[in-house]
């Protein structure tokens, strides 16, 4: 069994959201932790809004990111270019059927020096019937040890 490298990082995400012509954009910056682990590269974070917090992971593959979501409910969304991909969002209501569409996906993370950034657009469907559209813009880099 390998071991977990662990890395505190700053981040930074802009997500904005397009619905019916609504255009919503939202930024958020935290303390997080890059993990590398059997050589697949993690991000997690939390994120508190108001008293809601919801525990954030990005997965990072060569040619998708993952993204979960827990908290209140739970997102499981999966970005591949060009492709259409069964998402999953739990509620205390209940399990909804989405597909995220991937329009485009640029991702550099060099898990040794502790940075990267992503740029994620991707629409958002449920019975083939658009939802809204999304661009997450990510980046994070290594704490610095130094007290300042």
């Amino acid at each position: 069994m390998s071991q977990a490298q662990k890395q505190p990082v700053q981040l930074s995400l802009t997500t904005k959201i397009t619905q019916a012509g609504e255009v919503e954009t939202f930024d958020f910056d935290t303390a997080g932790e890059l993990l590398l682990k059997d050589g697949q590269i993690f991000l997690r974070y939390t994120e508190t809004i108001g008293e809601q917090q919801t525990q954030v992971r990005f997965k990072f593959e060569a040619a998708a990111v993952h993204l979960h979501r827990s908290g209140d409910g739970q997102t499981k969304l999966v970005f591949r270019p060009e492709k259409h991909v069964p998402a999953f969002y739990q509620t205390p209501a209940g399990q909804m059927q989405l597909t995220t569409y991937t329009t485009m996906l640029q991702v550099d993370v060099d898990a040794h020096m502790g940075q990267g950034q992503a740029v994620i657009a991707y629409q958002l469907l449920a019975n083939a019937a658009l939802i809204g559209e999304y661009e997450l813009r990510l980046q994070f880099h290594a704490k610095s040890s130094k007290l300042n």
